[in-house]
């Protein structure tokens, strides 16, 4: 749809508009092209602009109001711009979209996820288990929670053995009954010492959560892919 550059130029109704602002937030390759677009843009704002002061001061005559875009396509400009155009079609056509569709397939075929279990381990001071993972894969951790009755809401933080947060789970009180399963994106921890800390609320404005259990484990990448940093 080149969405980026109908979102700059305001070619996009009002539905698309909003439905692209909140998909280009979370996806990368949108983000990039909106401020490649926008930067582009401007730089030739920026010429246009110095270009007409120019004229100004050669002839004394008052500059003509025309759109930005009539004044893009004059002879002196339009080559290096569409070169640059050019360039971008060709890099969207055999770069940016073979690697999305690479990362969509990637993303949607079926395969196995290693999967590692903090059921068992020992939530109070005792030994990290230790996990060994592929760097470039994501993998799942298995835990039981505690049960609380108290508790309406759960949140599973992974931390560092010093406390530093690294990322964040909720679960209901329903879903905790069962074992959850909580997926770690590829790469997304280092390796070292963390712990899985189950924290209880009373609900979601509740500021004073109360820890239930802090399961510990360490992290290690697998031979095949540690010697590659």
């Amino acid at each position: 749809m080149n969405a980026a550059e109908q979102y700059l130029l305001g070619e996009l109704s009002e539905e698309l508009r909003a439905d692209f602002e909140e998909h280009f937030m979370s996806c990368a390759e949108c983000a990039r092209d909106i401020r490649a677009a926008a930067a582009f843009m401007e730089s030739t704002r920026a010429v246009l602009r110095e270009e007409d002061l120019a004229t100004v001061r050669a002839t004394g005559k008052p500059k003509i109001e025309r759109s930005w875009w009539a004044t893009l396509f004059r002879p002196m400009i339009a080559a290096p711009v569409m070169a640059v155009l050019i360039a971008v079609l060709a890099y969207q056509s055999f770069v940016a979209l073979p690697r999305l569709k690479s990362s969509l397939s990637e993303a949607t075929a079926p395969r196995t996820l290693a999967a590692f279990s903090l059921i068992n381990a020992d939530s109070r001071g005792g030994a990290a288990t230790l996990f060994t993972v592929a760097k470039d894969q994501p993998f799942a951790l298995y835990v039981d929670v505690p049960p609380q009755p108290t508790f309406p809401i759960y949140t599973l933080a992974v931390e560092t053995s010093g406390g530093a947060p690294q990322f964040t789970v909720a679960a209901t009180a329903d879903q905790a009954k069962n074992t959850l399963q909580i997926l770690v994106p590829a790469s997304r921890l280092k390796e070292g010492q963390y712990a899985l800390v189950v924290r209880g609320s009373s609900g979601p404005n509740d500021t004073q959560e109360t820890e239930v259990a802090s399961f510990p484990f360490a992290i290690q990448y697998s031979p095949s892919t540690a010697h590659q940093n």
